[in-house]
């Protein structure tokens, strides 16, 4: 089981691919870590231990000051989107971006030669493509609606700035344009271009630009393009290691995940799975079941009883059947025992079939309060050591399964379940 854990962060955040990329090695585990703000994603990052974080909007800027150093493309952006240990075991902070796009640029070195690039757009992806055209030796220009952005940008990085209402008399002056906007939005008609173009769109879901590239035959760079060399760079910062993009590719290719209203909550005894996953219930609409309580009603006995005249791999092996039942129900709020993820089997139902989250908190906010007699497996004589040990072993089992990570910490279950909702609502549209 790896015990190295990496993660992406931001808010939101589960609509994030970079799990899938970095799903090509199996030597760690990596999955989403929703936060609310820089402040709490570094800590999360800190109490479990992360070996490495990739950060998107809206902490790019915010988690610098949480860092003990800066690589040369993350001091000129002045934004990090990459958090690793140097072999001093210091905190350091890279922008790949940057790197992402010299390298899906350079996948066309002849349109390069030309020595001009334009940037449609004036917002936070702007200033990588900027630095990254600047290290190509590119002369950059940069056109927007937002003058005031633009003059900044001007001041900022010594460019050439044009007016966005005048680009159709301009388009046709660059032969590498960069189109940093919003998804869907047009600002010139993509047949103005020729064959003498290369348009990389920032945008990675039905570029507008996809369908005329193949009919009027300019060369067309997805935002998918961008997204894997960013994170090539992203896993050597992580591994020290080289990774071979073709990978990446092929497991975006072959990702699918068909959100069913299918959502799991595990996480250590006494979190609050099950407390903010009724809350959670009546914020969606959605049905809430805990695992533990119908697994009781069905054996006619408490787990305690379970464990002890039945045993634990008994209870392990109807828990699976029970999550094999509901791996097909839809709108289902699902809390799960806190040792589910144990059992293997479990964990894979739980990644393919639900949306896990994992809600997190120290060990000593869960047994807060937390009334252990009905729990078999701290019968002992430390239980809170007994607990940190337990938490300990599971954190593997709990980062395996999980699709996100949700730092509860402090919170009440009303609380607990607006954070969630504030997540997957943003994402899943529900």
């Amino acid at each position: 089981m790896n015990t190295k854990l990496f993660a992406v962060t931001g808010n939101p955040v589960l609509h994030s691919l970079s799990p899938v990329l970095m799903s090509v090695s199996d030597s760690f585990n990596y999955f989403r870590l929703c936060a609310e703000t820089a402040e709490e994603a570094i800590k999360t990052f800190k109490q479990l231990d992360f070996k490495g974080l990739n950060v998107t909007a809206p902490f790019k800027k915010d988690v610098i000051k949480y860092l003990d150093c800066l690589s040369e493309n993350a001091k000129k952006a002045e934004a990090v989107n990459c958090i690793f240990y140097s072999s001093d075991n210091k905190l350091c902070g890279d922008n790949t971006d940057i790197k992402g796009v010299e390298l899906t640029l350079k996948l066309y070195p002849e349109f390069l030669q030309q020595k001009k690039m334009l940037v449609i757009g004036s917002g936070g992806a702007t200033p990588a493509v900027i630095i990254a055209g600047k290290n190509l030796g590119l002369e950059v220009t940069v056109t927007a609606r937002n003058i005031n952005a633009l003059e900044a940008l001007k001041e900022r990085f010594n460019i050439n700035i044009k007016e966005l209402k005048n680009i159709e008399n301009f388009i046709n002056d660059f032969a590498v344009i960069v189109q940093a906007l919003p998804s869907g939005v047009k600002v010139f008609e993509p047949e103005l271009l020729t064959k003498d173009h290369v348009v990389l769109d920032a945008n990675y879901k039905d570029s507008i630009f996809e369908t005329p590239a193949k009919k009027i035959g300019f060369k067309f760079l997805s935002g998918k393009n961008w997204l894997v060399n960013q994170a090539v760079p992203s896993y050597e910062n992580f591994t020290g290691g080289k990774i071979a993009p073709e990978k990446m590719y092929e497991a975006l290719k072959n990702y699918k995940f068909d959100f069913q209203g299918r959502i799991a909550l595990t996480g250590f005894m006494g979190v609050g799975k099950t407390t903010s996953g009724k809350e959670l219930a009546k914020l969606t609409g959605y049905k809430f079941i805990d695992s533990d309580d119908e697994i009781e009603k069905n054996e006619g006995m408490k787990i305690s009883e379970i464990f002890s005249k039945k045993g634990e791999d008994y209870f392990r092996k109807i828990e699976t059947e029970f999550l094999k039942t509901l791996s097909k129900e839809k709108n289902i709020i699902l809390s799960c025992g806190g040792g589910t993820v144990k059992n293997e089997e479990n964990r894979k139902i739980l990644r393919e079939n639900f949306l896990n989250l994992w809600l997190y908190a120290p060990v000593e906010y869960c047994l807060d309060g937390l009334d252990i007699s009905n729990r078999p497996l701290l019968q002992c004589e430390n239980p809170v050591e007994k607990a940190r040990e337990m938490f300990l072993s599971r954190v593997p089992f709990y980062a395996d399964a999980a699709y996100a990570v949700v730092n509860v910490e402090n919170l009440n279950r009303e609380k607990i379940a607006e954070k969630i909702y504030g997540q997957i609502s943003k994402t899943f549209k529900i």
